[in-house]
């Protein structure tokens, strides 16, 4: 697993963006087959709306344990959904947020999250709410896991 020294670590000021997302809960283990199951959903709603999808996909993480990830996954998009069955609107916050790309499979993604946590501390910052997860890239795109990309983002209280 990767340290804190093999990340990148940047501040950025985000915009918000308006989203269509799934809420999802599911074991760790079976966050990629969770993904691969509601994105095609939420892209169809999107689509259906008239609207167009304007980022990668991201999971966005409330809760997570060994047991369990509670989450919503979806898409950043032009404008807000109107709800529809299980896809709903929401919104990836503003603001300031550290920020690192992860390079390699998705199991390796918490070392990512650790080195997030430990800049955060000291660099005498507070988190501001959900993490989130974006996939630049990954098994769509590539087979080798080692060329899969994924941003981590940590929203900033300060």
């Amino acid at each position: 697993m990767a340290g804190a020294r093999d990340y990148d670590i940047k501040t950025r000021k985000l915009a918000s963006r308006h989203t269509a997302v799934l809420h999802v809960s599911a074991p760790p283990a079976e966050i990629g087959a969770a993904l691969r199951s509601v994105l095609p959903e939420v892209a169809e709603c999107v689509s259906r709306q008239g609207l167009a999808i304007e980022g990668e996909p991201f999971a966005r993480f409330f809760d997570y344990n060994d047991d369990e990830a509670d989450f919503e996954a979806g898409f950043p998009v032009s404008a807000p959904l109107q709800a529809e069955r299980r896809v709903k609107p929401g919104e990836l916050p503003g603001g300031r947020a550290a920020i690192t790309l992860h390079r390699g499979a998705h199991d390796d993604l918490q070392g990512a999250h650790d080195a997030l946590g430990e800049w955060v501390l000291a660099h005498d910052h507070d988190p501001a709410g959900p993490v989130w997860e974006v996939y630049l890239s990954g098994p769509r795109e590539h087979d080798d896991p080692a060329r899969w990309e994924t941003k981590v983002v940590w929203p900033l209280r300060k």
